[in-house]
Parts: structure tokens; sequence; C-alpha cells
């Protein structure tokens, strides 16, 4: 029988970790920090969380002898797949079915080559590492190992999904969207290289970088 201190402390940790992610989804948006500086406190709060529990950001699957050639190699052709999905099936189908606004929120790296390299360096930093870790590597782990233990993965990527849709609310509906789909291709190609994250980040990383410069040369479609 599960004694009452336990059902306290399980309680407790659930409530925190669900505080944790709340934070991690809406600070960001909540308290615009300048230079994408929100991504340090999100951080350190995710590493506060970790402590907690006697884990590391290694725990979420940033193992140094999972960085290997193999993976470089996924992450570069999974992206390529997803850009490749987006481009030719998602945003001609969209725009097929609906009316869909022009997507204008890059469009000013378009004639700058430095303003291009400034928002590529942006990708590998933050839509690749910082995402990544705070949407595979820890909501969709605490997800499956708290809220949803006895329950398919499929429903953990699922929830993390949607909140990584949700957490582009700034773009359109469309947008959102597109995020929520891209959880989904990042969530089940997480479990299936062994939560490898390293995977994960360079794939998502190489995705925004080729749209991007797709964004810049004006050959992608008006939505990302």
């Amino acid at each position: 029988m599960i004694s009452m201190d336990k059902m306290k402390n399980n309680a407790l940790n659930k409530l925190t970790d669900a505080g944790g992610i709340v934070f991690l989804v809406l600070f960001p948006h909540l308290v615009p920090l300048p230079l994408y500086s929100y991504s340090i406190v999100c951080l350190l709060m995710i590493w506060f969380l970790l402590r907690k529990k006697g884990r590391t950001f290694r725990d979420l699957g940033l193992a140094k002898r999972s960085f290997t050639r193999k993976a470089i190699l996924i992450g570069i052709i999974s992206a390529v797949v997803w850009v490749g999905f987006m481009q030719f099936v998602y945003i001609p189908l969209i725009k097929n079915l609906f009316v869909v606004p022009d997507y204008t929120e890059y469009n000013f790296i378009r004639g700058s080559m430095q303003r291009l390299i400034m928002y590529i360096s942006m990708a590998w930093l933050v839509g690749g590492f910082y995402e990544e870790i705070v949407f595979r590597g820890f909501i969709q782990s605490i997800f499956e190992k708290t809220f949803f233990k006895n329950s398919s993965i499929a429903l953990s990527i699922t929830a993390t999904s949607l909140l990584f849709g949700l957490y582009h609310w700034q773009q359109d509906i469309y947008g959102i969207i597109a995020a929520t789909l891209g959880g989904f291709f990042w969530g089940f190609l997480f479990k299936n290289f062994d939560n490898n994250l390293w995977i994960v980040i360079l794939s998502h990383a190489v995705f925004d970088s080729i749209t991007l410069v797709l964004i810049y040369t004006g050959t992608l479609g008006n939505l990302l």
C-alpha cells in the first residue's frame, strides 16, 4: 500500500512538473526578453527541475557518446525529408483548400545576407538546440514518465506536439498546424532513435536553416 507521504510527494512532483511545462510554454511569449534571452531563463528552469530529481541534461538525450556521424547523417536526411513534405505536400495542400495569407514574418531577411546568417545562427541555437531540449527532451519525457506512463508513447508525443504548435501562436493558424505536424515528426524521430536528442536538434536546426534560405531566395511558399 502506498504511504500518505509518498502520495503527497507524487502529487507535489506532478504539480511541479505541470507548472514547469506551463512556464516553459508561456514565459517566452508573456515576458519577451530581447535577443531570445528568455531561453537562458528557461534552460535554468529545466536545470533546476532536473537537479531536484538527481538528473542532468544528459538524461534528456544529450549524452556525448550519442553524438555520432550516424546521428548527424540521420539529422540532415530527416530535415531534408521534412522540408520536402512542407514544400511539396503541406503548403500546396493548404493553399489549394483555403485562402492562405502571405507569410511575412521573416521577409525582412530577403536581400540581407547579414540578417540571413544571423537568423540561421539563431535557428541552430534557439530553434534546434533550445526548442528540442524543451519540447522533446524535457516536456515529452515528463508526459511519458509522469502523466502518461501507463499509456501509449503516442499520447505523450501528441500532447507535446499540440503544445509545440500552440507555442508558435505568433504565426497564423496554418503555421500552428505546421508546427504541430513538425512536433509529431520530431517526437517520433526522437523515440525511433532511442531518445537521441542530438538527432532531432540537428534535424530541426537544418530544417529551419533550409527554410530561411528558401525565404531569402523567395522560393518558399508563403508559409512556414
